[in-house]
C-alpha cells in the first residue's frame, strides 16, 4: 500500500474508506481515500492500491457534517 500524502481535493474516481478527526476532540476532519473500493474482493488490488488523506475544510462538530462537506467537495459541477 502506497500513500500519496495529504491532498486538498479528493482525486477523481477514488473511494472514501473513512472520515476521522485530525486530533482527539478537534473539529478538524480528514478522509482516508483509496483508488480501490473498500468492498472489492480482489486482494491483489487492495494490497497494491494507492491511498491518500484529504483535508476536509471547515470546522465540523460530528462525522455526519464532515461527510456532507466531503460529498459537496466531490460533487461534479456543471
Amino acid at each position: 500500500m502506497k500513500t500519496l500524502g495529504e491532498l486538498d481535493r479528493p482525486p477523481l474516481g477514488w473511494h472514501v474508506v473513512d472520515v476521522m478527526r485530525v486530533k482527539s476532540r478537534s473539529w478538524d476532519w480528514t478522509a482516508l481515500m483509496s483508488e480501490v473500493h473498500p468492498d472489492d474482493d480482489d486482494v491483489h488490488a487492495r494490497i497494491f492500491a494507492r491511498n491518500c488523506w484529504v483535508r476536509i475544510p471547515g470546522k465540523h462538530r460530528n462525522r455526519d457534517a464532515a461527510w456532507d462537506m466531503l460529498d459537496a467537495m466531490s460533487a461534479t459541477r456543471h
